[in-house]
């Protein structure tokens, strides 16, 4: 065979985003129940294509992620950072309303498909020797619960692709004040601290 030789065999990774950074996306398809490598998930996996972001050379590439619904036999604090996850996405993607958080809802998962959100993306960590979480490894995973809708103006410093900004659906955009469910709250009077909501009900969305 002829054969044109390249000057390096070095891989440049190909399209797949593997950087940590934050990104301005848009999802371009959901696949519920199934994981990154095709197996069965308690969850959904979504890929996605990056417009923007905080790394060089970010635009154009694609990458997938995996959510999975809390673990009913880990902690509770793990189970919270589950459902913070999840809730962070399905609110950024316009699923799940501000005023259903600490309500149990049916969420239309695949609806999020076409939806543009801003993520941060940070190496997944495998343990090392003694078991503690200090290996650095070459995947990629969602930093906490850091998935913002592009109006947030908690993602505002983070770069975005206006041509794809302009896109979006006007019912779909939302002024600051929207997000002002995001606040804090202050701390409850005794009466009203008898009545605790709760976080929303994941466990019942995959149903």
């Amino acid at each position: 065979m002829d054969f044109d030789a390249p000057d390096d065999i070095n891989s440049d990774g190909g399209n797949y985003i593997d950087a940590p950074g934050t990104y301005h996306i848009v999802i371009t398809e959901i696949k519920e129940g199934e994981g990154q490598k095709g197996g069965p998930i308690d969850g959904f996996t979504f890929g996605f294509d990056v417009l923007a972001g905080t790394s060089e050379q970010c635009a154009g590439k694609s990458g997938s992620q995996s959510l999975f619904a809390p673990n009913m036999t880990g902690s509770d604090k793990a189970q919270l950072q589950s459902k913070k996850k999840l809730a962070a996405f399905f609110v950024a993607t316009g699923v799940l309303l501000p005023e259903q958080l600490g309500k149990a809802v049916k969420i239309d998962v695949p609806a999020a498909t076409g939806q543009q959100l801003i993520v941060t993306l940070a190496r997944k960590m495998d343990k090392d020797a003694n078991g503690n979480w200090t290996i650095e490894s070459k995947f990629l995973e969602i930093n906490y619960s850091d998935i913002y809708h592009v109006d947030d103006p908690a993602a505002k410093a983070y770069p975005k692709s206006d041509e794809a900004l302009g896109m979006i659906d006007a019912k779909d955009r939302h002024p600051p004040g929207w997000f002002g469910f995001k606040q804090k709250k202050s701390s409850p009077s005794p009466a009203a601290a008898a009545k605790v909501e709760e976080p929303v009900d994941v466990n019942a969305m995959f149903g």
